[in-house]
């Protein structure tokens, strides 16, 4: 059960992850607006990054992995995501773990990013418009249609959230059933009841089974 929903949540990941580079956002409202122009400097950066054939080679993964986090560090709030993954374990945890599961976590994060970004090809893709304006000016939602070559249809909603002036993403759902961070979220919260609460071995099975690395296994 557990690779099972590793394997949904790595393709929404893939497929999110696509988009999130690929969109572009027009709207009236200026707060949804200025959440699409975080995720118009992302897409600038990272095609950047794929026009450097160096970055894509077989062996080049550690540093596009380096050179992505470099892009979306600024954009995705991973250490919010994690908090969230954990849940009510969070208090539980020491100031040190946290710390080690965030950059756990935001690691096999960036990995799954660069291989997709090697083997995805979507045809295209078709912005949804907002039926109604955000209610929190501090928050907002953007949703996406997206076309891969194989003519497969997914709806990705990004969910947006503007802190000290900032917005960054920090949710996605996949055709309104996989929720990634409810997913790893309920991951983590499996493996705590089969580790018997221990945040520890918890962190480390966390590395040990979402590494995109060890998907062969």
């Amino acid at each position: 059960m557990f690779y099972k929903c590793v394997s949904q949540v790595k393709t929404c990941l893939t497929v999110a992850f696509v988009v999130l580079l690929s969109m572009s956002v027009q709207a009236e409202n200026d707060t949804y607006t200025e959440a699409g122009g975080v995720i118009q400097t992302a897409t600038h950066g990272i095609l950047k990054l794929l026009e450097r054939e160096e970055l894509v080679q077989e062996g080049q993964e550690d540093q596009l992995v380096a050179e992505i986090d470099t892009v979306l560090s600024p954009v995705v709030d991973f250490d919010y995501i994690s908090k969230q993954v954990m849940g009510k374990y969070y208090r539980r945890a020491s100031k040190e773990q946290r710390a080690e599961f965030s950059g756990i976590f935001k690691t096999t994060l960036l990995k799954t990013y660069a291989k997709a970004l090697v083997g995805f090809k979507i045809d295209k893709y078709e912005m949804v418009p907002p039926r109604k304006d955000s209610p929190d000016d501090s928050k907002q939602i953007v949703t996406v249609d997206v076309f891969s070559a194989d003519g497969t249809k997914y709806t990705l909603v990004y969910y947006m959230k503007k802190e000290a002036g900032e917005w960054k993403l920090v949710n996605a759902i996949l055709d309104g059933s996989i929720n990634i961070r409810l997913s790893f979220k309920n991951q983590f919260a499996d493996l705590m009841e089969r580790n018997k609460g221990d945040v520890g071995l918890v962190i480390s099975t966390w590395k040990d089974k979402v590494d995109p690395g060890k998907d062969s296994a």
